[in-house]
């Protein structure tokens, strides 16, 4: 069997460049074991070049060339196991944040796929909801529903005690009934949808109920409000109803013009 290699015949062999090999030996992580004292050329051992393609293996898992040096210099399999698990637990860690960004950058696709706000012609419509969760800001009687109440909410959910909290990238208000049927958009709170119910309480946090709703659409920030289909569908003088405004963004520039689902809880689940 050959006992000496070249760093071109090694780079060949692992199908890697001799500039890696170079950069291995200069941070002593694989030095060639043989130098011939007549030309100074350096040669690898057989057993190095199963110790290359071992550091070529665990480079892929993401592990750093320092860490993957100190451990194989241990040369102690408990130690190296350890070395792997620390890995195999970042990597798990960073997989199930990767897998919540998938969800909800699916939830962001749906977002605009649920709704046709731009040929809305099915007016009014019934849609049946999951449990939702949300971080409200309630609004003072004769508040403006546009502004003040949205810079609070803005610092609440920035803050540090909603730091770990993962919010979806949609607002909406709650609004009063009796005014809707009116043909009013009165709002009783501003609200930012949350991905998951956190564990820990705070009075702003809200739960609306899983349900069948009754939906119509309407740019409440910037026209009037179609009262006539709801007050079709609820005639004569109607219990109260939650009602939830949720954005749906048309408008990338003047938010005051985005179209709002306007939805009137009908029966919980």
């Amino acid at each position: 069997m050959k006992e000496r290699y070249t760093i071109g015949e090694v780079a060949a062999l692992l199908n890697m460049s001799p500039q890696t090999l170079r950069f291995y030996d200069k941070q002593g992580v694989v030095v060639p074991q043989f130098t011939d004292p007549k030309t100074g050329y350096r040669y690898y051992g057989y057993d190095q070049i199963c110790y290359i393609s071992r550091i070529k293996y665990l480079q892929h898992f993401g592990f750093r060339l320092e860490d993957i040096r100190n451990a194989l210099a241990e040369n102690d399999v408990e130690v190296f196991k350890r070395f792997l698990l620390r890995q195999q637990a970042s990597i798990r860690e960073e997989a199930s944040r990767l897998n919540g960004l998938l969800a909800e950058l699916d939830w962001y696709v749906d977002y605009y796929n649920h709704i046709d706000y731009r040929n809305a012609t099915d007016l009014p419509y019934r849609v049946k909801e999951g449990e939702r969760y949300l971080l409200a800001e309630p609004l003072a009687t004769g508040e403006k529903i546009y502004g003040t109440a949205g810079r609070r909410l803005t610092k609440l959910q920035h803050s540090e005690a909603f730091s770990q909290v993962s919010f979806l990238r949609q607002n909406g208000y709650l609004l009063d009934f009796q005014a809707l049927l009116k043909g009013e958009i009165r709002a009783t709170h501003y609200f930012v949808y949350v991905r998951e119910m956190p564990d820990f309480f705070h009075p702003q946090l809200m739960c609306l109920p899983a349900g069948s709703y009754f939906c119509t659409q309407s740019r409440i920030l910037a026209e009037p409000f179609p009262g006539e289909h709801v007050r079709r569908y609820f005639p004569g003088e109607p219990e109260p109803r939650l009602v939830v405004a949720s954005e749906y963004e048309d408008n990338f520039v003047s938010f005051k013009d985005c179209v709002y689902e306007v939805q009137i809880l009908l029966s919980s689940l």
